[in-house]
């Protein structure tokens, strides 16, 4: 990896003698953030910026993003044991007859998110229906007179009914989704924060006695041993009564939107939209466990609020799409542009197996490609076909949406559980998101673009 951006530095990195005049972005998946990060403080102790190898600043992309959080909501909403629940999203998977939709997330990501996006799309017009008063997808509904109104009148009359949805079943009448999450983080002696309260001068202080130390681990093992206190507080809550079905579908609503928020500003190329949404991918990556991503969204969060300097900042938050086709809302994120590259790449070189042959070939593979297509177009030879069919995206949606319906999905019912218990069935995906989170936010708060790997004192 060193090896290789120092040979990058050289071709792309603006330089100045040897140091660097102005850093690049390297983005990737975060395995590949990762590495540089490595390889960067592995260099930390040259002596001029290039050979420390400053001239990348690293980054996550988006489509990575896209698929790791539908991963965690895979983990928090799947599960094949619930094909016989009505409303889980196994059941709706074999309703619809999505047997695409098998295996780890990201060997299927689209076939999952397909089958997310109607189960969401369904779960928004049985709320306009509900709210409306008309129980039954087939029925027309029964809306004032919207012939007399202009243009202006009609959006403002829907967007008014979305609004009123929005807060009722999004918000749920609150004015923070956020709230236990932003208790415990702008209060730092909440007992949440119990291991990092006692932070001061670079130094943990015992909070029973006068030692201090410089890593929490040694903190926790002492007070562990020689004051007895446990280093797992029990979390178990009381079990409350609530209609579980209903919680699932509310949770799935929230998180379906979240994901399809971040789906439409790559579509759109909202970089401040995509950089935002890390603020919320991150107490869901807390909750499932996924530490990385975790870690990224952390440093994601971090170089958009001041770590970089504000031309870097402008080019971190616009930087992240391609447009291929043109128009509006037709833009995809860099790091799926370039897995496109690379699944040519390997169709076309099947049969040069050695490094050699590869290399050799390697200028013919975008013309061959092309060559493909315009052999295709020239001849007539129209798309390929096969036995397969693409289902009715809408007829799908009506059809789950006439199920919530009559399961009467939007009215709670107490005795109403399902037979296989999920992992977490709050309304609110995001209560129960701050066990150690405070710690994960002291440990990997990045204080340099570079290099930007935890603190070891935590």
């Amino acid at each position: 990896m060193i090896r290789l951006l120092k040979d990058l530095t050289d071709r792309y990195v603006p330089l100045d003698n040897d140091n660097v005049a102005d850093a690049v972005f390297f983005g990737g998946d975060q395995l590949t953030d990762e590495r540089v990060q490595c390889a960067q403080v592995a260099t930390n102790d040259s002596s001029t910026s290039k050979r420390r190898l400053e001239g990348f600043i690293s980054k996550s992309e988006d489509f990575h993003r896209l698929m790791n959080l539908m991963e965690a909501i895979f983990k928090l909403t799947y599960s094949t044991e619930s094909a016989e629940d009505p409303c889980t999203v196994h059941y709706y998977r074999n309703i619809l007859r999505y047997r695409n939709v098998k295996g780890p997330v990201k060997n299927a990501f689209r076939a999952y998110k397909l089958l997310y996006y109607t189960i969401g799309d369904a779960i928004c017009v049985a709320m306009f229906r509900n709210e409306l008063g008309s129980m039954d997808v087939e029925d027309e509904l029964t809306l004032q007179d919207l012939s007399r109104m202009s243009v202006e009148q009609k959006k403002e009359w829907l967007n008014g009914v979305c609004e009123k949805l929005v807060k009722k079943w999004f918000f749920e009448e609150s004015d923070d989704v956020f709230q236990e999450t932003r208790e415990v983080l702008e209060n730092p002696h909440h007992e949440e924060n119990y291991w990092t309260s006692t932070l001061e001068s670079g130094r943990f202080h015992c909070h029973h006695c006068s030692k201090d130390y410089k890593r929490v681990s040694s903190l926790k093992a002492h007070e562990s041993e020689k004051h007895k206190i446990p280093l797992k507080h029990s979390t178990k809550k009381k079990r409350e009564t609530k209609d579980e079905v209903h919680c699932y579908i509310m949770m799935l609503f929230k998180l379906v939107m979240l994901h399809r928020n971040f789906d439409s500003a790559v579509d759109m190329g909202d970089g401040s939209r995509c950089v935002r949404s890390a603020k919320y991918e991150l107490p869901i990556y807390h909750k499932t466990h996924k530490i990385k991503y975790t870690i990224s969204s952390i440093h994601t969060i971090a170089m958009s609020s001041g770590l970089l300097n504000p031309d870097q900042e402008e080019r971190f938050i616009g930087n992240r799409f391609v447009n291929l086709q043109g128009g509006v809302n037709s833009n995809i994120a860099l790091d799926e542009y370039i897995e496109m590259i690379n699944r040519d790449t390997k169709a076309s070189c099947t049969g040069h197996k050695t490094k050699e042959s590869i290399l050799r070939h390697s200028k013919e593979y975008p013309l061959l490609v092309q060559l493909t297509n315009q052999l295709e177009a020239a001849s007539s030879m129209g798309t390929r076909k096969g036995f397969h069919h693409l289902p009715s995206y809408c007829s799908d949606v009506q059809k789950v949406a006439k199920d919530l319906l009559e399961h009467d999905i939007f009215r709670q019912n107490e005795n109403r559980k399902p037979n296989k218990k999920l992992p977490d069935l709050d309304k609110n995906p995001f209560l129960n998101c701050t066990k150690d989170l405070s710690v994960m936010l002291h440990r990997h708060r990045p204080l340099s673009p570079y290099g930007r790997l935890r603190d070891s004192t935590f």
